[in-house]
């Protein structure tokens, strides 16, 4: 009996070109295309979301030198009307971004819980050197605390 020994090859011939065919890529670009369109807007919003929280956290720390500053007056003040002054100066707004660490901000306005002295005496008085509020502009954004919430305006 004779024995034969057949070589089975890979399932193709030798010498077929395997590749993709041009419908099947663009099959794979379309589908890749409609998965961008749908996540790009989420993630832009993500982004811009995000942005917005660091505008707010940068304007919480612009906040809170404020404060420090009016504190610092309130500390120094000797209880008379003539060096009431809770005014920021140019000078004290230098100072407030440089103790908050916040480039590129601006501070737009502080509000007071009080615009005027009430009663004599230091302690009747601490209102009047309390900040409330706060508008610091950035280079894209607004951000306002006012009646103990922040907004930010993008």
């Amino acid at each position: 009996m004779e024995k034969r020994i057949i070589h089975k090859k890979d399932n193709h011939v030798i010498g077929q070109n395997q590749g993709f065919t041009l419908v099947e890529m663009i099959v794979v670009m379309v589908i890749l295309t409609v998965l961008a369109a749908i996540l790009i807007p989420g993630l832009m919003g993500w982004i811009d979301e995000a942005k917005g929280k660091q505008y707010v956290l940068s304007a919480r720390s612009v906040y809170m030198a404020a404060q420090a500053i009016e504190s610092e007056k309130y500390a120094a003040w000797d209880g008379t009307v003539a060096h009431a002054n809770h005014d920021l100066s140019e000078n004290d707004k230098e100072r407030i971004l440089r103790m908050a660490d916040a480039d590129g901000a601006e501070i737009e306005s502080v509000e007071f819980e009080s615009e005027t002295l009430g009663g004599s005496g230091v302690s009747s008085n601490h209102g009047y050197f309390t900040v409330v509020g706060i508008t610091v502009k950035y280079e894209g954004a607004t951000v306002t605390l006012a009646d103990g919430i922040w907004t930010v305006i993008q």
